[in-house]
C-alpha cells in the first residue's frame, strides 16, 4: 500500500521532459512550414531522461530538497547520546524509514502510507506478544525456577551481575523446548498470514514485510528470555515515530502540497500529452509512407507517445483514489477532479486510436514492402514455396490486391495521393482540437496555481472566457466539417463515382476508407474533447472562490488497498501483473459447467465441493509461494533457538539472513532471479557508499558527530535523488542500496556510542557481515525457489492466452451491439443496441483495463528472460511481438467502438445484410480463431495445419456466398446493392460506417499475425499435401 502511494505520488510529481515540450512547439501547425536546425547536443542529452527531466523541474527539486532534509534530520537525531539512549539499539531505523517511505507526498497520504508500516509492526508485535504469553505458560515452572536459582548463585558476588545475566540470556541458557515450539507455531502462523497478504494484496507489501520483521524479532529473541519481555520492538516504533514527526513538520512547512494539487498537475500533464498527440498528426500527414513503417523513428515516436498516455491516465486515476481522505484548500474539491475521469478516459481512448491511421498508411500492403509479409517457416517441407504463399496471403488475395493497386494508380487515388487532401480537409478541426485542449490545460493550471492568491480573478475570468471561445470554435469546426469539409475527401473520387454505372468490377475505394478512418476518428475525438471542455467549463463556472474542503468517504481508500495490478507493486519486486485470468473466469463463470460433476445439491456435496476448491487452491502459484515462505522462515529460524548457535546468531545479526530470504522469495523464478541481481548489486554499492561515507567522516575513530553529519549531508544528495526518481523497474535494487547504506552508518554509530550485547562492529565489519547475510538469505530463498520452481515464462504464455481471450470478449460485445436491433434488444437486455450509447463507457473501461494488462505483460516478458536458457533459448522476442500485436488490436477495437457509436441506426440496419464483416459465418470464423490461439497458448498443443486460414480469405469467401444467396433468393440485385452503396458514400454517417469496417480489417490483420506467432511458438501438425492442394484450388478458382 505504501509503495503504491509513494509511486503514485512520484508519478504525478515527475514533470514531462523538456525535450517533449520543445518538440511539441516545433510540431505545431503554425510552425509546420519551418525546418528548424537540429539542436546542439548538450550535457542534458547525455543523461538518462529520468535524470535530466527531474534535474530541470522546479517541483522535482523542491521535493528532492524536502526529502533530503528529512533523511538528514532522521540521522542527526541519533548523534546526541541522550537521544540515542532514548531511541535504543534500533535508532538507525529512523533513517531507514526515511528511505522506505520518503516525504514526497501530501501529509494525509504520508500518514496513511506510514500507518501501513506501523499497523504491520503492531500486528507482528501482537502476534509476538501472544506467542510469548503462550510460551511462558507452556514452560515447566519447576525447571524454570531451578535455572534461575542456578543463575543467581553463579553471579552472586560479581561486580556487574546484571550484565552477566543478560549475556547468559542471549547465550541461550534459558531455552526451553516446549516454549520454543510454541514460538515456532506462532511464527509459522504469522508468516502464513503475511505471505497471503504479499500474494493477494501487493499494495500492502510494506505492511507485510515489516509485520514479518517484527514477528521475526519476537520469535527469534523471545525464546531466549525466561520471563515476559513484551517491549523488544520498542526501539523500532520509537524510531519510526521520530521520523513521522520529522516528515509531518517538513511536509507541512517545506513546499506543502495536497493530493488535490498533485492530481490537478497530473491531469494537466496528461492533457498536455494529449495535445501533443493531436499536434503530431501534422507530421504524420506530412510524412512519406515509408516513415510510418514499423521500426522507423516517427512510428516509434507515435507508439511511445501512445504508451505514455496510457501509463499517465492509469497514474492519474490511481492517485485520485486517495483524494477523498484529505483536507484541501482551493476552488475544486476531490469530486470535481474525479468527475474529469470519464471524459478524460474517453479522450485517451480516442487519441490512442489515432495511431490506427498511421499504422494503416505504413502497412506493407500500402507501401509495397512484401518482405515483411513472408512467413519465417514453411508448413510443408515438400513444397516450401507453396507453403509460404498460403501461410501469408492466398493467391486470391494477391490477385485482388494487384487489381486494386493497378486501378488506384490509374486514377491517382493511392493512399499517398490522398494524404495532402486529408491534411487540407482536417486542418481546421485539428487546430480547434489542439486549441481546446490548450485552453483546458491553461484553465486547470490557473486554478491550481492561484489557491492562496487574493488577486487573479480577472485572469481567471479571461481563462474561462477563452475556454468558452474554444468550445464555440470547436463546435463551428465540427459543423463545418460535417457540412462541407468532409466532402473534400471525396473530390478525388468524383470522376469514378460519376462513371460508376458504366464501370464494371469493384471500384478502388480502399484509400477513401483509409481517409475516412482518420476523419471519423478525428470527429469522435473532437466530440470527446468537447465533452471534456464542457465538463471543465461547468465546474469552473460554479467554483469561483477558494474554500476549505473537508475529507469525503473512505470507502474508495479501502477499495484501493485491496485492488491488484499497479506497476508500483511490480517495482517493489512482487509478481502482480494484472490478473487477466481472473477477468476471463468472471466472464465465463455464468456459462462454464464442470464436465465431471453437476452443481452440489445437498450439504454433503457442498462440503465436498468446498474441500475440492481448497485442494485446487493448494496447487496455485500463490499457495505454493505461501508454503515455501512458511517453511523457509522456520528453517532459517531454527539456528536462532539452538543452544550452540543462539549467541552467534544474535551477535552476528543472523536475523538479516532470515529477513533477506523472506523478502527475496517471489512467486515466479524469473522475478526472483531478477531481484537477486538487483538486490545483490544494490547491497554491494550500498556497502561501498556506506564505507566511503563512514571513513571519510570518522576515519578510524568510533565516530565524529560533526564529520558524520557533514558527510551524511553530502552523500544524501545523490541517494535521495536516486530513491525518488529512479525508474520503477530498478526500485528493488535501489531500496537495498539505500538500506545497506543506512545500516552501515547507523549500526557503526550505535556500536561506538551505545553498549549492546554482541557488538556488530564499526565500518568494515558491518559492511562485510551485511553482504554475507544478504548472500546467505538469497542462497536460502534460491534453494526453496527450486522446490519446485514456478516458471515466469509459463506465466507469460498463460497471460497472453488470457489477454487474447479478453480481446475476444471485447470483439464479441461490440459485434453484438453492431448486429442488434430494437426488436432484439427488448428480448436480449444484456446487449445494448448500437444506436444506444449505454455500452460505450463500460466498453471503454474494459478496453483500457486490457491495455493496462498488456503493458504489465510486456514488463513480465522482459523479466522472464532472467530465467536463463537451460532447456533451450526462450523465444522472448516472439512473446513481446505478440503483446505488441495485441496492443495494436486494442487501438483497432477502440477505433471500431468509436466509429460504431456514431453510425446512424437506420444506415447500420439497412447495410447489415450486406456487410461482409458481420456475416454470421465470418463472425464464427473470427471467434474460432480467437479461441484456437488462446487454447493453444493455454495448453501448449500444436495447431492443425488445415485450420491455418487467412481471415481475409474467409471474409471474401463468405461475402461472395452471401451476396450470391441474396441475389438469387430475393428481390435485391447486385446492381441495386451497388447503387445504394454509391449513393451512401456521400453521406456523413457513411464515414463512420466505413471506418468501422476498416477497423475490423485492421483487427483481422493483427489476429492473423497472432495466429502465425502462436504457430511458431506451439508448432503445427501437418496435413500432407494440404498446402499444395490449397494453392491449386485457389488458382483454379481465379477471379473472372
Amino acid at each position: 500500500m505504501a509503495s503504491d502511494i509513494v509511486d503514485s505520488s512520484n508519478s504525478l510529481n515527475r514533470p514531462p521532459a523538456a525535450e517533449e515540450k520543445s518538440e511539441e512547439s516545433q510540431n505545431s501547425p503554425t510552425n509546420k512550414s519551418a525546418t528548424p536546425a537540429p539542436p546542439k547536443s548538450t550535457i542534458w542529452d547525455k543523461l538518462p531522461p529520468w535524470v535530466s527531466a527531474n534535474l530541470r523541474s522546479n517541483r522535482a527539486r523542491k521535493m528532492w530538497l524536502r526529502c533530503w532534509i528529512a533523511s538528514w534530520a532522521a540521522f542527526i537525531i541519533i548523534l546526541p547520546n541522550k537521544s540515542l539512549s532514548t531511541l535504543g539499539n534500533a535508532a538507525f531505523f529512523s533513517l531507514l524509514a526515511s528511505f522506505m517511505i520518503p516525504a514526497n507526498m501530501p501529509v494525509q497520504l504520508f500518514l496513511f502510507a506510514l500507518s501501513t508500516m506501523v499497523v504491520g509492526m503492531c500486528l507482528g508485535w501482537g502476534l509476538g506478544a501472544a506467542a510469548m504469553r503462550a510460551a511462558l505458560a507452556s514452560r515447566n515452572q519447576l525447571v524454570l525456577k531451578q535455572s534461575l536459582l542456578r543463575e543467581q548463585q553463579s553471579v552472586a558476588g560479581l561486580s556487574n551481575p546484571d550484565a552477566l545475566f543478560q549475556a547468559d540470556i542471549f547465550a541461550g541458557k534459558f531455552l526451553d523446548t516446549r516454549s520454543t515450539v510454541v514460538f515456532g507455531c506462532f511464527l509459522g502462523l504469522g508468516s502464513f498470514f503475511f505471505a497471503l497478504i504479499r500474494a493477494y494484496a501487493p499494495k500492502l507489501i510494506i505492511m507485510s514485510v515489516f509485520g514479518t520483521v517484527t514477528l521475526d524479532i519476537f520469535c527469534s529473541y523471545g525464546p531466549l528470555f525466561p520471563f515476559g519481555e513484551y517491549t523488544i520492538v520498542n526501539s523500532l516504533l520509537i524510531s519510526v515515530a521520530s521520523y513521522i514527526a520529522i516528515g509531518i513538520v517538513l511536509i507541512t512547512l517545506v513546499f506543502p502540497e495536497t493530493v488535490n494539487h498533485a492530481a490537478l498537475i497530473g491531469t494537466s500533464d496528461l492533457i498536455g500529452k494529449l495535445k501533443h498527440m493531436v499536434d503530431i498528426q501534422q507530421r504524420v500527414l506530412d510524412a512519406s509512407q515509408e516513415d510510418l513503417v514499423t521500426g522507423q523513428p516517427l512510428a516509434n515516436k507515435l507508439q511511445a507517445a501512445r504508451a505514455g498516455i496510457l501509463v499517465q491516465i492509469q497514474q492519474v486515476i490511481a492517485s485520485t483514489k486517495f483524494i477523498g481522505g484529505e483536507f484541501s484548500w482551493g476552488k475544486w474539491n476531490g469530486d470535481d477532479i474525479t468527475a474529469l475521469h470519464e471524459p478524460l478516459m474517453s479522450v485517451v481512448s480516442r487519441t490512442s486510436a489515432l495511431h490506427s491511421f498511421a499504422k494503416l498508411v505504413g502497412h506493407p500492403r500500402f507501401t509495397g514492402d512484401s518482405a515483411s509479409e513472408q512467413p519465417s517457416e514453411p508448413s510443408d517441407a515438400s513444397s516450401s514455396s507453396v507453403s509460404n504463399v498460403f501461410s501469408g496471403d492466398t493467391y486470391l488475395l494477391r490477385q485482388l490486391r494487384e487489381r486494386n493497386n493497378a486501378t488506384e494508380a490509374q486514377h491517382s487515388v493511392r493512399v499517398a495521393d490522398l494524404l495532402p487532401v486529408i491534411e487540407d480537409a482536417t486542418s481546421d478541426l485539428r487546430n480547434a482540437c489542439s486549441a481546446g485542449l490548450a485552453s483546458v490545460k491553461t484553465l486547470l493550471d490557473g486554478i491550481n496555481s492561484r489557491r492562496y492568491a487574493r488577486k487573479g480573478a480577472t485572469e481567471s475570468q479571461q481563462q474561462l472566457a477563452d475556454l468558452d471561445q474554444a468550445i464555440e470554435r470547436l463546435n463551428i469546426c465540427l459543423a463545418e466539417f460535417k457540412e462541407h469539409k468532409r466532402l473534400i475527401l471525396v473530390e478525388p473520387f468524383q470522376s469514378l463515382l460519376q462513371s460508376a454505372d458504366t464501370t464494371k468490377g469493384p471500384m478502388p475505394l480502399r484509400s477513401l476508407y483509409v481517409a475516412y478512418v482518420f476523419a471519423a476518428n478525428l470527429v469522435v475525438l473532437a466530440r470527446a474533447i468537447l465533452k471534456l471542455m464542457e465538463t471543465v467549463q461547468a465546474t469552473a463556472a460554479k467554483r469561483k472562490k477558494n474554500r476549505l474542503w473537508m475529507p469525503g468517504g473512505l470507502r474508495a481508500l479501502a477499495k484501493a488497498i485491496v485492488s491488484r495490478g499497479e506497476t508500483s507493486d511490480q517495482a517493489a519486486g512482487e509478481d502482480n501483473v494484472p490478473q487477466a485470468e481472473e477477468e476471463v473466469k468472471k466472464e465465463e463463470c455464468a456459462y462454464k459447467l464442470d464436465p465431471d460433476s453437476r452443481p452440489p445439491t445437498n450439504a454433503l456435496q457442498r462440503a465436498a465441493s468446498t474441500i475440492h476448491s481448497l485442494y485446487k487452491w493448494c496447487k496455485t502459484p500463490e499457495a505454493l509461494f505461501t508454503a515455501k515462505y512458511v517453511i523457509l522462515t522456520i528453517v532459517l529460524w531454527i539456528p536462532a533457538i539452538c543452544h550452540r548457535s543462539a549467541h552467534f546468531i544474535y551477535a552476528e545479526k543472523g536475523l538479516w539472513a532470515l529477513i533477506m530470504a523472506q523478502t527475496t522469495l517471489n512467486i515466479f523464478a524469473s522475478d526472483q532471479i531478477f531481484n537477486y541481481v538487483a538486490r545483490i548489486l544494490g547491497t554491494f554499492f550500498g556497502a561501498v557508499f556506506g564505507l566511503l561515507a563512514w571513513y571519510i567522516g570518522s576515519a578510524k575513530s568510533n565516530g565524529s558527530p560533526y564529520g558524520s553529519a557533514a558527510v551524511m549531508a553530502v552523500f544524501l544528495v545523490p541517494l535521495t535523488f536516486i530513491r525518488l526518481f529512479s525508474p520503477p523497474q530498478y526500485l528493488p535494487g535501489v531500496l537495498l542500496f539505500v538500506v545497506t547504506y543506512a545500516l552501515i552508518m547507523g549500526y557503526s554509530w550505535i556500536d561506538g556510542h551505545l553498549p549492546v550485547v554482541g557488538n556488530p562492529g564499526i565500518g568494515w565489519p558491518i559492511a562485510w557481515k551485511r553482504f554475507v547475510q544478504v548472500m546467505i538469505g538469497c542462497a536460502a530463498s534460491f534453494i526453496f525457489m527450486m522446490l519446485p520452481p514456478k516458471s515466469g515464462r509459463k506465466a507469460v504464455r498463460l497471460r497472453n492466452s488470457a489477454t487474447i481471450t479478453s480481446l475476444s470478449f471485447l470483439y464479441r460485445d461490440i459485434v453484438a451491439a453492431w448486429i442488434s436491433s430494437e426488436e432484439t434488444s427488448l428480448t436480449e437486455k444484456r446487449i445494448s443496441p448500437a444506436h444506444s450509447v449505454e455500452w460505450i463507457p463500460g466498453f471503454r473501461d474494459r478496453l483500457l483495463a486490457v491495455a493496462a494488462q498488456l503493458q504489465a505483460v510486456k514488463v513480465q516478458t522482459m523479466i522472464a528472460k532472467w530465467e536463463g536458457s537451460i532447456r533451450g533459448a526462450w523465444p522472448g522476442d516472439e512473446y513481446m511481438k505478440m503483446a505488441n500485436v495485441q496492443t495494436e488490436m486494442i487501438s483497432s477495437l477502440a477505433l471500431l467502438g468509436g466509429a460504431l457509436s456514431q453510425v446512424d441506426s437506420h444506415m447500420r440496419l439497412s447495410f447489415l445484410q450486406y456487410t461482409r464483416v458481420v456475416n454470421p459465418n465470418f463472425i464464427a470464423d473470427v471467434m474460432a480463431t480467437f479461441s484456437l490461439v488462446s487454447q493453444a497458448l493455454r495448453t501448449g498443443e500444436p495447431f492443425p495445419q488445415a485450420l491455418r486460414q487467412n481471415l481475409f480469405d474467409r471474409l471474401h469467401y463468405h461475402g461472395n456466398v452471401g451476396h450470391r444467396s441474396l441475389a438469387t433468393g430475393g428481390d435485391v440485385t447486385h446492381e441495386a446493392l451497388h447503387r445504394d452503396h454509391l449513393n451512401a458514400i456521400m453521406q456523413y454517417e457513411y464515414m463512420f460506417y466505413a471506418t468501422a469496417v476498416s477497423a475490423v480489417f485492421q483487427m483481422l490483420d493483427g489476429l492473423n499475425e497472432l495466429r502465425e506467432i502462436a504457430t511458431r511458438l506451439c508448432g503445427e501438425v501437418p496435413l500432407q499435401g494440404f498446402a499444395r492442394w490449397k494453392d491449386e484450388y485457389d488458382r483454379a478458382h481465379v477471379l473472372a
